[in-house]
């Protein structure tokens, strides 16, 4: 199993935050920390991106594909690229830069190819913590296409990743419905319906969150952060 993310800046003006460059690879080194301390070998960590970044022998993918008329659509995009140029030839998991892991664990079992939970009242697939197969390239050149076909569409000018993929996942394609299945809330832990996602998890393994954002003490009065990742945060200056 490898441990993936992705992170292309081609954009300035989209919709959501603009990443100063160092202080997105503050939150690429405090990830890699975090994995090695749930027992990932570096080589396992794997980063997809267009900036110059390296840290700790994580394997780092110079991204080869882009969307120039919107960022976010970049992470479907780099799973897709991913696959297809056979980077990654084994399960996966991705997650965003801000989805943190709490716990070890390993590749969850599920009927399907992508393994993943939804919000928002539990109707919308959340994609910042998926289980991918490499079998899943289908839906994923999917959304490729879609991206690249709506290149002047002013409408996906101002929404996110979820939007494309949940859009795609509800159209008649049946026979791609079928590779995405629910798994464990233990993997998805978002503040987006915080206590409703708790509830539904049984041993939280992942938890989204960004740490400056000052979220950190719910989180510790849940007892879901591990002392080794707050003194991550503390040394990047990230609370």
């Amino acid at each position: 199993m490898k441990n993936v993310m992705i992170f292309q800046d081609f954009v300035r003006g989209t919709y959501g935050k603009d990443w100063m460059q160092e202080e997105l690879f503050d939150y690429f080194r405090a990830q890699i920390d975090n994995s090695l301390n749930m027992g990932w070998r570096a080589e396992d960590v794997v980063i997809l991106t267009n900036l110059p970044f390296s840290y700790k022998n994580a394997t780092i993918v110079k991204s080869k594909h882009e969307c120039t008329y919107n960022k976010y659509f970049n992470k479907l995009l780099g799973i897709w690229e991913l696959i297809y140029y056979g980077h990654i030839e084994e399960p996966f998991w991705f997650h965003d830069f801000d989805d943190w892991q709490v716990a070890p664990f390993k590749f969850p079992d599920f009927e399907g190819e992508v393994g993943g939970c939804k919000y928002i009242n539990f109707t919308q697939w959340n994609t910042g913590s998926l289980f991918i197969k490499p079998n899943s390239l289908p839906f994923w050149q999917l959304c490729k296409d879609f991206i690249e076909a709506n290149d002047s569409h002013p409408n996906l000018l101002q929404i996110g990743d979820e939007n494309i993929f949940n859009l795609l996942y509800a159209q008649n394609y049946s026979q791609l419905q079928n590779f995405i299945v629910e798994i464990s809330y233990d993997f998805n832990i978002g503040m987006t319906g915080f206590e409703d996602r708790l509830r539904r998890a049984t041993s939280p393994k992942v938890v989204a969150f960004k740490p400056e954002e000052g979220t950190i003490n719910k989180l510790q009065e849940h007892k879901l952060l591990p002392e080794e990742l707050i003194t991550i945060f503390r040394e990047y200056k990230l609370i």
